[in-house]
């Protein structure tokens, strides 16, 4: 290990001993509940894909510390990626100041890092942050960290957020119908501004650094080269092994392409030349780096939902346009729209009848309730046999359909369906899927 590297690493990432620290004055909805814990003692770990904001969010929370109090460092060098580094950074910040807080980033890099905080966890009163681009990672430090880490998500930008960083606030209300006419109403004046940035959002709104960018061959750089290649050509092969690289990007590539169908594994097998035990264990580590969803078809039976059909989706649509290099012109392409905005719903949970009815999301809501979702993002809607068959089958009373244009209650047999345009529907709560009420 190379003292004098990491020594100028450790200076270059604290600004804050200079009194040089600035930050991001925008705060993401997880830096209101990380402040909440920071008094607590347990390690609080933060998991996202690549670009997010989770860096961003420890210098917010950090800046407001004192400065000889903490300390960041990052491991996304290759140089750092050793044990020796993440005990040669706490023991230097230990010695040489009057350490409380220590601030970890891409913590996931590093061999056996629980164990390693561990230790100082029992042993010196520390409080740790620490980030991490692989859920696995961070998963088996949750298990050999028991009592002593509480971890959080960070998801990519959601359309509210993608809004207010372009200066844009809109009041948040609860997802019923009478709410939602008074924002609708009130937004009405503004409909063509939302429903532009809406698929502005699709393109290019996942990540915070390029939501001002207008530049299309730029947008799809940073997507495709700073976020998707580092993942998988670095990232992931540092975690596990990969023997086909090229496979592993062509895969995604197809998941791109593919987004919001059902998928086989058999199938992709085929398609690739590759034998089954590869290609589920790349789409794997796909679903670990964030890159991919994959959703179960649903039922009351947990043995039914690993046996029945499932659903890809890419993680947000901006990817799947920057890998296939779409220009912004597809956003006019109603086929395309409509796949990639059912992206955007895509959950745990979709369902398909026996009569191959589908109802693209549902939803489980906090007190156990069902709420399915379809999305028919066209000019004139289409069917919704699948819903109504759907509410039937499970005794749901509610529904939603997600259109483009159409905002209106429907009463029917089953109960009540609710149509509600996609960039309404986004703007009604920061967590479109933690469904409180709906009348």
């Amino acid at each position: 290990m190379d003292e004098e590297y990491i020594n100028r690493l450790i200076y270059e990432y604290n600004p804050q001993w200079k009194g040089e620290l600035e930050v991001e004055e925008f705060k993401r909805p997880l830096y209101f509940e990380v402040k909440k814990y920071m008094p607590k003692k347990q390690i609080i770990g933060i998991t996202g894909l690549r670009r997010v904001g989770k860096t961003t969010l420890m210098k917010q929370i950090l800046s407001e510390l004192k400065p000889e109090e903490c300390i960041f460092f990052s491991f996304d060098e290759e140089e750092t990626h050793r044990k020796e580094v993440l005990v040669y950074v706490i023991n230097y910040f230990l010695n040489n100041f009057n350490g409380k807080y220590i601030f970890l980033d891409e913590i996931h890099y590093i061999p056996d890092w629980q164990g390693i905080l561990k230790r100082f966890y029992d042993t010196r009163s520390i409080k740790f942050v620490i980030s991490g681009s692989a859920s696995l990672e961070i998963k088996k430090g949750k298990e050999s960290l028991a009592g002593r880490i509480m971890t959080s998500h960070m998801p990519c930008l959601t359309f509210r957020e993608y809004l207010e960083l372009k200066g844009k606030k809109v009041q948040s209300v609860n997802l019923n119908f009478k709410d939602l006419s008074l924002l609708y109403n009130s937004l009405l004046p503004e409909k063509e501004y939302f429903e532009h940035e809406f698929r502005q959002y699709l393109y290019k709104g996942a990540f915070p650094e390029i939501v001002e960018e207008e530049d299309e061959e730029f947008i799809r750089r940073y997507i495709r080269d700073i976020v998707v290649k580092k993942i998988i050509y670095s990232d992931i092969p540092d975690l596990f092994e990969i023997k086909r690289r090229d496979l592993l990007f062509d895969l995604f590539k197809h998941i791109c392409s593919e987004s919001s169908n059902l998928f086989e594994i058999k199938n992709l097998c085929n398609i690739f030349n590759a034998d089954y035990t590869t290609i589920s264990n790349y789409l794997h580590y796909l679903k670990l780096s964030f890159l991919i969803n994959i959703a179960q078809t649903y039922s009351k039976s947990s043995s039914a939902r690993l046996r029945k059909n499932k659903k890809v989706y890419v993680i947000h649509p901006s990817l799947a346009f920057a890998i296939l290099n779409y220009p912004k012109d597809i956003l006019g392409v109603g086929k395309i729209m409509g796949q990639y905005v059912e992206t955007l719903f895509g959950d745990k949970f979709f369902w398909r009848s026996k009569t191959k009815n589908e109802v693209d999301a549902v939803s489980v809501t906090m007190d156990q309730k069902i709420l399915p979702i379809e999305v028919k993002y066209r000019e004139r809607g289409g069917k919704i046999t699948g819903l109504y068959e759907f509410m039937n089958k499970f005794s749901a009373s509610k529904g939603i359909v997600v259109t483009k244009n159409t905002f209106k209650k429907e009463e029917v047999e089953q109960g009540m369906i609710l149509y509600i345009p996609a960039w309404l529907f986004l703007l009604a709560d920061d967590k479109p899927m933690d469904y409180r009420e709906m009348l």
